[in-house]
């Protein structure tokens, strides 16, 4: 076999092991003189193979410590409102909702006065876990008020359900816009425990603030995973 192919061949081996998660994202990827034994090729050929991975951005390297595998980074554009359920469909992910946490509850003063509603309203308060694939990707925690929507249906929600397309066709919602800010985060344990990540994965926090006629109707708080997801902003003159 010529050169080009060996190489070739074994980037391609490679390849298939990362996109059917023989090698699972940031792990690291077999030793050259391992990849070399088992294809019986040079650690020229082997290097080559590895240089065209990481070209094409299925790996990483790290000075003395190897190659690893790249994480999948979702992108996300902040120039109109989106949902992050819609967004990934439309890019043919599915997505998975896992509820952690729900409870319709009393707001304190502080969440009252953030929320511009009296103290000891009702709000639905749901926890989300959202994944893509088999990666969690955000823990998000949810405000509804109860006055708004009345009732949650929470088996709807589990799995892939929207929570946007669940209050647009109960509730006839309708957003007039939203306010979002970030600024990053070292999530605690429990956050970290959830979305499967060590103290090294950078997070960032996100802030919704949305609002229909005028009040806000949703306020939710995310901890998502910097490592699995970017927010870009295309600006112009």
């Amino acid at each position: 076999m010529q050169s080009n192919a060996l190489y070739l061949h074994v980037y391609q081996k490679i390849l298939e092991g990362i996109r059917s998660f023989e090698y699972d994202e940031n792990s690291p990827l077999p030793a050259e003189r391992v990849i070399c034994e088992k294809y019986h090729v040079s650690r020229a050929t082997v290097r080559r193979a590895l240089d065209k991975l990481k070209a094409e951005g299925y790996i990483y390297t790290l000075p003395n410590n190897g190659s690893f595998v790249r994480p999948q980074v979702f992108e996300q554009p902040l120039t109109k409102f989106y949902s992050f359920t819609d967004e990934l469909k439309n890019s043919n992910i599915v997505i998975y909702n896992h509820i952690v946490e729900y409870e319709l509850i009393r707001i304190d003063h502080s969440l009252a006065k953030k929320l511009a509603y009296p103290q000891g309203a009702m709000f639905h308060k749901l926890v989300r876990l959202r994944s893509a694939k088999e990666y969690p990707l955000m823990l998000e925690t949810t405000y509804l008020p109860h006055e708004r929507f009345h009732t949650i249906d929470i088996s709807f929600l589990e799995n892939r359900g929207s929570l946007y397309e669940y209050l647009r066709n109960t509730y006839g919602f309708h957003m007039d816009r939203a306010v979002e800010s970030f600024r990053p985060v070292n999530p605690n344990a429990r956050e970290r425990d959830l979305l499967k990540i060590p103290t090294t994965t950078p997070c960032m926090f996100l802030e919704r603030f949305s609002y229909e006629n005028h009040s806000i109707i949703e306020y939710t708080l995310s901890i998502v995973r910097g490592d699995k997801y970017s927010f870009t902003v295309n600006l112009t003159l």
